[in-house]
Parts: structure tokens; sequence; C-alpha cells
């Protein structure tokens, strides 16, 4: 059998990622933004302020976020497409509504049954043993698994699925320098009395707030942040772009090997 197309589909969403990544990494590293040290009025605080001198371009982020996952998804349904032509089938109507299926239960399984008639039988074993049902049985928790993940994203990017990016407190370092206007008011503020942080990723927002016995002269020093731009589901769930984009064309491709693996095999023993 030939599946030529359907690799080079995988190819062609692994090549999206790749690019939507580097684009990500180029915004990121071109000073887009910044922090800077604000010290109060009464001059017993200062605050780490987040400089956005350029926003990420999430609707174009967003945009091609959502046609690598379709590619994904495009590749398994074309993959059962194929197979059902190589083996045969030519209804027209009936290869138009074939699909891979991505089934949570085994009640869900056995629903699509009918649809998958046209297959060889060696092609429903091979999709049944894929199937998200299964890793409960092998003790994965289901809603971890990939397949459903990509399932559920591609039917959110239909729907306009959201990306926006985060700052996680965790990902904050800073290293300041703070001068007081007098030795007791250095002496008074000791420890640090610092509190870090649950900001928006918007121009002016608070990352982290130290609080003083004393009057601040200047604030210096090194800080550092790091921002992971998400994808954001319908039910909430966030998910790093890039690296969900690795995992689902990672899995999809071992989806793939398994069933060209077996339509290997069954062509292997036919011809013996």
């Amino acid at each position: 059998m030939d599946f030529s197309d359907q690799i080079s589909r995988l190819k062609r969403a692994h090549q999206l990622g790749a690019e939507l990544s580097a684009d990500m990494q180029a915004w990121g590293g071109s000073n887009s933004c910044g922090a800077r040290a604000c010290i109060a009025d009464d001059r017993l605080s200062w605050e780490l302020r987040l400089q956005v001198s350029q926003p990420p371009p999430l609707a174009d982020w967003g945009f091609r976020f959502g046609e690598a996952v379709h590619h994904l998804r495009a590749t398994l349904d074309n993959l059962v497409v194929a197979i059902a032509r190589q083996s045969g089938v030519t209804d027209e109507k009936q290869l138009s509504t074939l699909m891979f299926p991505i089934c949570g239960t085994t009640k869900e399984w056995k629903s699509r049954q009918k649809a998958l008639e046209c297959l060889p039988d060696w092609c429903r074993d091979a999709l049944e043993q894929v199937q998200p049902f299964q890793r409960t049985v092998q003790g994965h928790p289901l809603d971890k698994d990939l397949l459903l993940a990509l399932r559920d994203l591609d039917n959110s990017t239909k729907h306009h699925l959201q990306v926006k990016p985060n700052l996680a407190p965790q990902t904050i370092q800073h290293a300041p320098t703070v001068e007081f206007e007098t030795e007791e008011g250095a002496a008074a503020s000791v420890p640090p009395d610092t509190e870090v942080m649950v900001a928006p990723f918007e121009d002016g927002a608070v990352l982290l707030r130290h609080r003083t016995n004393g009057r601040i002269k200047s604030v210096r020093g090194q800080y550092s942040f790091a921002v992971e731009v998400q994808a954001i589901l319908r039910d909430g769930r966030a998910f790093g772009v890039t690296d969900l984009l690795a995992a689902l064309w990672e899995y999809t491709r071992v989806v793939m090997e398994h069933v060209i693996g077996t339509a290997e095999q069954a062509a292997g023993k036919s011809v013996a």
C-alpha cells in the first residue's frame, strides 16, 4: 500500500509547528518586552512592572496553531480513507464520511462500527488497538490521552481556539540592589518583604512588589522572566503551544506507524 501522501501531510504539520516555534522565539528575543523598577511615592516600596513595547501577534499564532492541529487530524482521516480506497472501496459518498475514529469509551467505539465496515478486518483491529479507551486498561489517565487532545483541539480550532501568553510566578528571577536613604532604614528592612504577583501579560502589569520599613533612595539590578504562549481550550485547560504541538505530532506519527506497519504485515501475509 502507498501512504506517501499521508506521510507528506504529517511532515507538513511538523514544518508548520517548527515555523511557529521559530517565530515565537524570534519575538521573545527581539526585546519586545522587559521590566522596570518603580519606586512608590512614599518611597516605602517598589514594584517590578512589565514593559511590553511590541505585543505578540496572538491572532496569527492562534490561526497557525489551528492549521497545524488540523493537518495532524486530517492526516489520520486521510490514512483511513487511503486504506479503504486501496482495499477496493469506490463509493465516493461512503469515502467522504469516513474518518479516523477517536473514542474515549468502548460504547463510543461500538457505535462507530457500522461506519468502519468497509475497512478490512486487520485495519479495524489496528484502529481499536490505538483507541484512547485502551489507555485506561493500561493504567494511563484517560484525560491525558493525546488522541483525545487532538480531537478536542481540532474541534476547538473550528470555533476559534484562543492562545495567550502566560507569566508564571516561578519563572520570575530578580537580583535587585536597594539603596536606602538611611542606615537605620536599611537595617529595619531586613529580612526583605517581597510578594511575587500572578500578573496578566500587559504593559504595566506588576510582577513583584517589595515593601520596606525605610525610605528607598534607588533600586537597580538585573531581572528576568519567562513567557509561555498557551493554547486555551473551551473547558479552560491550558497547554504550552510548542510543547503541545511537538507531543501531538510525535504521537500521531506513532499511531500512523502502527497502522501502516499492520497494513504491511497484512499485505505480506496475503502475498505469501
